[in-house]
Formats: C-alpha cells, sequence, structure tokens
C-alpha cells in the first residue's frame, strides 16, 4: 500500500483512525479525544497523506486555508508538540523529517484509505467473475461511513478530500446495488433502492436500478412511475431528458419484456458515472452528472470551545434513547437568556445525527426574538416541506392538510429536528412528528411543561470548573494560567452564564495591557455589576459595564441612545439620525462599539445588541438622558423613517404621495439610485419598521406613528410582508383614532382595506373601505370618497360582482375633479379595463388599457405604466392575437421586475403563461405559473395564487397529467370559497369535468359542469356560453 515503505515502526499499540464522520482515535479499543480544532485539523491533514513528509508550508495552508497569520510556521510546530502531549498514542508517530512532519501510520489504520483499497479490490473482483466476494467486499466497505467525511473540519483541503470521497461511496453504493441485482436480487431492493432514489432524486443510475427491481418483483406500473417521476425531475430542475440507458430500460418495460431489463450491464455501462476500460466506474473521475439532492441538513456548526455540559448531553442523549419505540422522541430544554440552549442542542444534534440519515432540519421559532412575531406553525411546515423537495402547488393551503402532508412525508423517514426559541407548546405541537423514529430536539426560555409526551430538562449556570475552563478557552491558557484564583473570581462575578463569560473573557484578550486581577477589580464593584449579571441578588448586565466605562465620552452617548432603537438590528443610518451626525462618523462610532464587543453584526452594515446588553443599555438612558432628550432623538429616529419610506415609494411609484415632509430636514438616508436599492432596503431592514410605528404611538408620537405607517406598511406589502404590514396599518389606525383625526383616519383606512384586497380578504377590504367612506363624506370631500369607490370598484372586481365595480368606478373620475392626478386617472382606468375584460368587452377594455399606458409614459409614472402592459397583453391573448400578447406581456414583465413589484411581476407570469398555452406550449406554460405561485405565496396573495393554480391545472392537463391537475384545480376551489372569490370556481369545475370526461365518469363530469355554469353566471363571465355548450354535449353522450 502507498505509504508503507515509508513507514519504519507502527506502534504495538493497535490504532484506529476514522475520518468518515466525525473524526475519532482508537487505541486499543479505546477512544481517544483529540482536543482543540487546530490539533484536529492537523492530524486530519497528516492522515490524509501517511507515511509522508509534508511540508510547514503545506501544512500552514492547510491549517489556516490560504489565510495564515506571520507565525503560522511558529504555530504548527506549537500545535504538533500540543497534539504529541495531550494523545498519548501519538507521542510517537507524529515526527518530524527535516523542516516537515509526517505521521508514522500506515493505510489500513485509517478509515478513508481503507474505504478507497476495498473498492479497488471490489473491482478487481467484479472482474474475475467473483461477484459474491465483490458484494462481501463492498458492503464491508460502505459500512465504515459514519456520517459526511471530515464532519466538522472545514477548509479547502478538507473540502475536497470530502467531495472525492462522496463521489466514490455513491459510486460504490451504485456499483453494488448492480452486482445484488446480477446475482438475481429483485424485490429484497426495492426498498432500499427507493431510499435511494428519494434521496439522490436525479440520479439515473439508482433510478434505473429501481425500476429493474420493481419488474423482477411483477410491479411494472411502478416503474413506469419511478421513470416518469425522474424524467420530471430532470426536466424540472436541470432542462434534460433521461439518459440512454433510462431511455432504453423504459422501453423495454413499456414493450413488457422485463427479461431484457433484467440483464445488469456489468461493464462499458453508457450513464454516468463513466467505467473504465476494465468496467468498474472510476471513483475519482466521476462523470459530469447532476448533483444529487441529498437529505436536508440544516444545523448551524457546532462550537469549537464549546464547553463542559458533559451531564446534560448524557441526560438529553438518554432521553433520546429512552424513547418507547412507538413514539417520537421529544425532548425540551429551557433556561434563561444566555445560559446556552440552543448551543447545547446543536451539539447533541452533531453527536447523534448520524442516526437520522433522512433530514437534520434547524428553524428558529422567534418566540423570544426582539421586534420579531413568532414564526407560524404553517409558515414552518412550508419551509420544511420544501426543503424535503415538495412542489410549491403539493403543498396544501388548508392548515391540517398541511400538518398531515407533513407528517405524512416523515412516515417511514428518521429526521432530526431542532426547534429553536419556541414561544409555546401551541408553536409546537403542529411540527412533531406522528410516526416513530425520529427525535425532536426543542429549546424555550420558558418551561413547555403542558407539552404532551416531552422531557424536559433546564439549565443551569455552568459549573465552576466548567466556567474556568470556557473562560480560559476564550482568553488563552497562558494569561489565564498565571492567575487561576483571579479567574476563579472572575467567572463567580460573571454569574457563570456561558454569554457574560465569553465577553468578559474576549475584552481581556483583545487588551494585552490588562491582566486577569484587572478585570476582576473592576467587577467587584457591586454597583458597576449589578444591572449586568442576574443571578440571584446579582445583575446579569454588570459584564458588559466593563467595556462601557472604557469608551469614550461620544461613544457612550451612542451606545445608550442606540437603547432608542426597536427592532432585531439596526444600520449607521439609524445611529446617524439618532444622534444627528454625519454618516461617516456614525460609522466610526459603531465600529468602535463593535471593536469593543458591546455590538455584534449579523451582516455588513447591519448592527444588533444583544437582550442583556439592550437592558443594561437602557438603564444607562434612563440614569443619564433627560426625558425631553430622549424625546427629540426618537423625534429624528421617526423623521429618518418617514423620509426612507416616502423616498422608497417615490422610486418605485413616482406619482403616489402618502405623506408631506418638511423639507428643510436633514437626510441620513442610505444611497437609492435604483428600484434594486430600494428593494435591497426593505429586505435588510424591514424587522425595524413596525417597532418604530409601535414605539411612535406608545411615546405619544401620534402623527408620525400614523405617517409611519403609511409609508413603511406600504413598503412591507409591496415586497411581501404582509402580516407585518398589516399589522402596521392597524398600529397607524390606532394612533389615528388617539389623536381624533378624521382625515388621519380615512387615509389609513383607505390603505388597510387596499392591504386586504391584495391579499384575498375582500369581506375585510369592503368593510374597511366603507368605514373610511362613511368618514370622506362626513367631511364633504368629493376627491377621498372618489378614491375609496375606486378601490370598492377593485374589491367587486375580485370578488366577480363586474357590473358593480363598473357601477363604482365610472363616478371615480367626476368626484376626483381638479384634485385628481394623472396616476388616479390611470389606475381608475386600469381598473375599468380589467371589469371589462371579465365581461368579455375587449374592444373597451383595450380602450382603456391604452389610455392608462399613455397617461402612465406622459407621467413618468413606471409602476401604473407595468400594470398597462401586462393587462393589454392579457386582453390580446383573449381576443387571439398571441404574438401581440407575447409582446405586452414580456415588456411588462420586465418593467415590473425593474421596478420590484412582486404583485405585477406575479400576474404577469401568469398571464404569460395562459398565452403559452393557448401557443401550444404547456411544459413553458407550467414553469412561469409555477413562478407565478411562488410569488402569490410569498406574498400571501391569493389572488395571484388561483389565476397561477388555474393556469397549471390546465397546463397539466394538456401533458396528461389528469392527478396533477385535478389538484390544481381543487386548490383553486378551496382558495375561491375562502376568500369569497366564488366566479373563479367556473374555471376550476371547467377542468375538473374535463378530467371526469377523460376518465370516463360521465355524471361526475355533467355535475362539474353544472356548478361551472352556475359559477359563471352568476359573474355574467363570457365564459358561460362555452360551458353551457360543453354541458349540453355531456348530458347528449
Amino acid at each position: 500500500m502507498r505509504g508503507s515503505s515509508h513507514i519504519a515502526h507502527v506502534a504495538a499499540v493497535r490504532l484506529e483512525f476514522k475520518l468518515l464522520g466525525p473524526m475519532e482515535l482508537w487505541a486499543d479499543g479505546r477512544r481517544h479525544a483529540v482536543p482543540g480544532p487546530r490539533q484536529q485539523r492537523l492530524l486530519a491533514v497528516l492522515l490524509l497523506s501517511p507515511g509522508r513528509v509534508l511540508t510547514p508550508d503545506a501544512l500552514v495552508d492547510a491549517l489556516w486555508d490560504g489565510g495564515p497569520p506571520p507565525t503560522g510556521r511558529r504555530q504548527v510546530h506549537n500545535a504538533v508538540a500540543a497534539l504529541r502531549r495531550s494523545v498519548a498514542p501519538l507521542r510517537d508517530l507524529v515526527v518530524r523529517r527535516g523542516t516537515g512532519y509526517l505521521a508514522m501510520v500506515a493505510e489500513e489504520q485509517i478509515d478513508c484509505h481503507r474505504f478507497t483499497h476495498a473498492v479497488e479490490s471490489a473491482r478487481r473482483q467484479r472482474e474475475r467473475g467473483l461477484r459474491r466476494d465483490a458484494i462481501r467486499t463492498l458492503t464491508s466497505a460502505l459500512g465504515l461511513w459514519r456520517g459526511p467525511a471530515f464532519a466538522g473540519l472545514s477548509g479547502q483541503v478538507f473540502d475536497a478530500a470530502a467531495a472525492r470521497l462522496h463521489e466514490e461511496r455513491l459510486a460504490a453504493v451504485e456499483g453494488l446495488a448492480d452486482l445484488r441485482l446480477a446475482e438475481g436480487e429483485g424485490a429484497g431492493l426495492v426498498a432500499e433502492l427507493k431510499g435511494l432514489c428519494a434521496e439522490h432524486p436525479l440520479h439515473e443510475g439508482f433510478a434505473r436500478q429501481l425500476m429493474i427491481a420493481l419488474c423482477r418483483a411483477e410491479r411494472q406500473q411502478e416503474a413506469l412511475a419511478a421513470y416518469d417521476r425522474i424524467r420530471r425531475a430532470l426536466a424540472d430542475e436541470l432542462g434534460l431528458d433521461p439518459g440512454p440507458a433510462l431511455r432504453t430500460a423504459h422501453q423495454q418495460v413499456l414493450r413488457g419484456a422485463p427479461e431484457t431489463v433484467l440483464t445488469v450491464p456489468l461493464a462499458n455501462r453508457p450513464e454516468p458515472p463513466q467505467p473504465t476500460a476494465d468496467g468498474w466506474p472510476a471513483p475519482a473521475e466521476a462523470a459530469p452528472t447532476p448533483q444529487p439532492h441529498a437529505a436536508p441538513y440544516l444545523l448551524p456548526h457546532d462550537l469549537a470551545d464549546f464547553t463542559g455540559r458533559l451531564d446534560e448531553i448524557s441526560q438529553v442523549v438518554a432521553m433520546v434513547d429512552g424513547a418507547p419505540a412507538t413514539a417520537v422522541s421529544v425532548v425540551t430544554l429551557d433556561g434563561m437568556a444566555g445560559v446556552g440552549k440552543t448551543t447545547l442542542a446543536v451539539r447533541v444534534a452533531h453527536l447523534i445525527g448520524d442516526r437520522y440519515p433522512d433530514g437534520r432540519f434547524f428553524v428558529d421559532l422567534r418566540g423570544h426574538t426582539p421586534g420579531q412575531r413568532a414564526l407560524t406553525p404553517a409558515a414552518t411546515l412550508e419551509l420544511f416541506l420544501l426543503h424535503l423537495g415538495t412542489p410549491p402547488e403539493l403543498i396544501p393551503q388548508d392548515y391540517e392538510a398541511r400538518v398531515g402532508a407533513w407528517r405524512s412525508a416523515l412516515a417511514g423517514r428518521r429526521v432530526l429536528l431542532v426547534l429553536d426559541n419556541a414561544a409555546s407548546e401551541a408553536q409546537i405541537r403542529p411540527l412533531l412528528p406522528g410516526a416513530p423514529g425520529s427525535v425532536v430536539l426543542i429549546t424555550s426560555r420558558r418551561r413547555l411543561a403542558a407539552l404532551e409526551g416531552a422531557q424536559s430538562l433546564s439549565l443551569d449556570p455552568l459549573p465552576h470548573n466548567d466556567a474556568v475552563d470556557l473562560f480560559t478557552r476564550v482568553v488563552g491558557p497562558g494569561r489565564a494560567a498565571r492567575e487561576p484564583a483571579l479567574v476563579g473570581e472572575v467567572v463567580r462575578l460573571c454569574g457563570l452564564l456561558p454569554l457574560t463569560i465569553r465577553i468578559a473573557a474576549s475584552r481581556l484578550r483583545h487588551r494585552p495591557a490588562w491582566r486577569v486581577a484587572d478585570l476582576a477589580y473592576r467587577l467587584r464593584d457591586e454597583r458597576r455589576r449589578i444591572h449586568e449579571l442576574s443571578l440571584g441578588d446579582r445583575s446579569a448586565l454588570a459584564a458588559f459595564h466593563v467595556s462601557y466605562q472604557q469608551l469614550p465620552d461620544d461613544q457612550r452617548g451612542l451606545f445608550r441612545l442606540l437603547s432608542l432603537i426597536p427592532g432585531p438590528d439596526f444600520g449607521h443610518h439609524d445611529a446617524a439620525a439618532l444622534l444627528d451626525l454625519p454618516l461617516a462618523r456614525s460609522e466610526d462610532l459603531l465600529e468602535a462599539l463593535l471593536d469593543a464587543h458591546l455590538l455584534t453584526q449579523r451582516s455588513a452594515g447591519r448592527y444588533h445588541l444583544h437582550d442583556l446588553v439592550l437592558h443594561y443599555a437602557r438603564s444607562l438612558l434612563e440614569r443619564h438622558e433627560s426625558a425631553s432628550d430622549q424625546r427629540r432623538a426618537f423625534q429624528r429616529l421617526t423623521e429618518h423613517y418617514l423620509r426612507l419610506g416616502h423616498a422608497i415609494e417615490h422610486l418605485v411609484d413616482p406619482g403616489r404621495h402618502l405623506v408631506a415632509l418638511d423639507s428643510a430636514a436633514p437626510s441620513t438616508l442610505p444611497t437609492l439610485r435604483t428600484v434594486a436599492d430600494a428593494r435591497s432596503t426593505v429586505a435588510i431592514g424591514h424587522r425595524t419598521f413596525l417597532p418604530v410605528i409601535g414605539q411612535a404611538r406608545e411615546r405619544g408620537l401620534l402623527r408620525e406613528a400614523w405617517q409611519l405607517s403609511l409609508v413603511l406598511s406600504s413598503c412591507l406589502l409591496r415586497q411581501g410582508y404582509v402580516d407585518e404590514a398589516l399589522t402596521g396599518y392597524e398600529l397607524g389606525l390606532e394612533a389615528a383614532r388617539s389623536a381624533d383625526d378624521a382625515e388621519a383616519q380615512a387615509v389609513v383606512l383607505r390603505s388597510l382595506g387596499f392591504a386586504h384586497i391584495s391579499i384575498g380578504r375582500l369581506a375585510d377590504a369592503l368593510t374597511t373601505l366603507r368605514d373610511g367612506l362613511a368618514i370622506e363624506r362626513r367631511r364633504g370631500n368629493a376627491p377621498g370618497v372618489g378614491r375609496f369607490l375606486n378601490n370598492i370598484g377593485v374589491a367587486h372586481i375580485r370578488m366577480g360582482q363586474y357590473a358593480d365595480a363598473i357601477a363604482a368606478l365610472s363616478e371615480v373620475t367626476d368626484l376626483l375633479g381638479d384634485d385628481r392626478s394623472e396616476r388616479d386617472r390611470a389606475i381608475t382606468l386600469g381598473n375599468l379595463g380589467v371589469a371589462h375584460t371579465q365581461l368579455g368587452r375587449y374592444e373597451e377594455a383595450h380602450e382603456h388599457f391604452n389610455q392608462m399606458l399613455g397617461l402612465s409614459e406622459r407621467s413618468d409614472n413606471r409602476s401604473t405604466a407595468a400594470l398597462a402592459l401586462i393587462n393589454l397583453g392579457w386582453v390580446h391573448t383573449k381576443i387571439g392575437e398571441l404574438d401581440t400578447a407575447m409582446d405586452y406581456l414580456n415588456r411588462g414583465l420586465t418593467l415590473n421586475r425593474e421596478i420590484g413589484s412582486m404583485e405585477g411581476e406575479g400576474r404577469g407570469r401568469y398571464m404569460l403563461a395562459d398565452c403559452l398555452l393557448a401557443r401550444g406550449n404547456p411544459a413553458e406554460a407550467m414553469r412561469h405559473s409555477r413562478d407565478a405561485l411562488s410569488l402569490a405565496r410569498k406574498i400571501n396573495n391569493q389572488d395571484i395564487e388561483s389565476h397561477a393554480q388555474n393556469v397549471l391545472g390546465r397546463a397539466h392537463l394538456a401533458l396528461g397529467e389528469l392527478e396533477e391537475a385535478a389538484r390544481c384545480f381543487e386548490s383553486v376551489l378551496h382558495i375561491s370559497e375562502r376568500s369569497g372569490q366564488t366566479f373563479k370556481a367556473a374555471t376550476a369545475h371547467s377542468g375538473l369535468a374535463r378530467i371526469a370526461t377523460l376518465r370516463g365518469a360521465q355524471e361526475e363530469a355533467i355535475n362539474h359542469w353544472e356548478r361551472g355554469l352556475a359559477a359563471a353566471l352568476a359573474s355574467k363571465l363570457p365564459e358561460a356560453d362555452d360551458i353551457r355548450l360543453q354541458l349540453s354535449r355531456a348530458r347528449n353522450d
């Protein structure tokens, strides 16, 4: 074996090194820990080339991944010494040769090399016709794997080696299945091959093998279904057709000649991975096939300096192992903030993760996250189902059905769920698997005592020795060892909390002039510590006081005022507004606070105060800043957010004027030159919008609160943050009512009503709009009445009440009078065009949309122009002028994407899909309707969702995929019933009637035609004539 000639001596101790999974070292049957990430990386890179001398430069590159410190070479020597010293079996095996190092270890002692050699041995056995020997060899080789190779080690060297080994393993698994099929196995392989196909849905080799096994089991229909699944997956994901071997197998199944399918090619296989001349796939030279879809792996990284908690880990593992075989194992971890619940859950998840090959999930449920709403069970379930590969159109909208889909998807799988930061038992219950075999780890700040069947563990602060170890790891062993008694005092003063210990130790680490005694001295003053360390008679905030005392005055002032910013994070624009500073200066101050570790940074330009630090900053604020100073600072912040929202709206929809601003006020806005800038700004900072509105209202800034609700909620709604937008409008309405401001109430009600329209809550929309209409009529404000009637007209359109819509919209022009803007006129014309289109009055609709486009272009309003373009495309599709329709639709889609209108893009995509379907291109229509469906769900727009599902159903129907089509039409029915848009049942029942006809279910078809006709007649749809004709034919057949 390679490397054996370099080994002069192998210790008498029986050694085994395991790298196919987390690194393990075994000596004489006993496991030895390799401490520290640097020592682990060093040993691993040496074991990749056993018996071979590695130069210091090669080791430096491996340990620091191309970015070594100036002292890298010296640190390599120190790491080698530490490795020899801490791991007894390695004392004589890691040796120096010249300036380099080598591991005096044979390849047969290292599992990854044993695996590679075993695969080669199996290839030779197969070549000689010893198939059963090859089967035994490969089975043993694959048994060496305990998880992903080099798990827990990162860097280019290890990533490349892991990728190579992963490809070798896949080739070995496929080769083993081929050998077993060649030996006559069939039915016994089906379950295993189904699992492989589920894990690797784009792997043609596994799909072909499954078809062979199913044929042997006389399950021809399932074999055809397996082919259809991978054919659709390759087309949808990669735009590819199946390879020749898979197509050949499919043709043989169709001809009913399974005996030809059963001949497994033992050499020169045409599908990837490509074989070598001797017939065995070369593991290191896999052909460029699509990457297999692995089981979800969503766990965060494990902390390298995780310390202690061995008893707690043992208890959690015992709870997991002790669950009855018929039950799901559920373990909850609770405790105060900063006690280390999440890090413990993640550590346990990594330790036991290889038991759960079908998925390792992690989600932050945001139950106790400042400024954020807790993640709903429905949203979490959708996220999980998408990670399992469920297409968006197959995720049920009904809540109970979605729970059922999740539990059905997990049946027969072994998965691990980490549900972090839970708010309540109700948030957890729907997420629990129904079938046994899985484990759920939950963290929360409160005890989840009412969660049935769960075992719980409450975390206390660290034991003293573990706290000392953690401090030592962070600050470095040299400095801690010089003052051990004082280290013990410091961790006690930190309350033995992992969070505060890390902060205190990192302060010391970055101040070389300090001793541990200096830190201890600053923590002893109880008056300075009381708000920092909260454990018994101490306050958990005191650990932050050391850093605060070291700050200059301007940094202290900013630190205190930052506690005024509600929400989870902030940028330097917020800080500039608070202190009325230039942007560059505010950024410098924030970076200084970041260096002092009083701030953390979640992403570039966004800063965060941990909740304990936030409490500390607020206590300082109350002591040092007067109420009037606080109010002025917060008013500057509200002015900043008003200007931000106004600037974004003006950029996206320039004709819309939501609030009037003082043009003389200074600006602290980010750069907003393009719509992409606006979208990025909202995406980055949207979690602060609602808290700012709420804080303005609570502080009595009522005018600012309702104005903020208008501009910020509009930004939120436009970008798909629907729940936040509705809450923002509600907060603004409460502020307007508290101020007894009728005009403000009307303005907010109009925006809130339109938001309800956008998400399909049409009854709520009409109620809200009529309340606002009554206010405007009492005020005698004719333009205000006109704007409300326009939105009421839109609500009638969405409900299929087109005559009512036209009646309301026809009043708008006269009511707006001289107050109307070109934007108002364009929007009214567009709404009239939609109503006329739905009634089949295409000439009138075309004229309205043309006028809308002309007004939009004259006023340079790209928002209304984009809507006009897609609606013109829609009308041309209706009258059969498809080339013209395509031109309008593509122009409209491009413009909607440029201005960042997710609603406009969603509508444009389903309209384009409808046109493509009319042109006879159902596959392309399906792609665009799926895009529309995803956008609709992202912004919670049920109107777009139902239209997209309808077109998607028709596309499936055109392709002969009846089951998929039926699911889409049934989804449209469900949405129409839930939203009150009963007119959409006409197209859904028509689709279901056509499916029933194709299936020969004539009575069912007649029933659907009748129900579709009733819906069409109720809304006076032009489709009624065609449905009546189809019904007559069905009755006469």
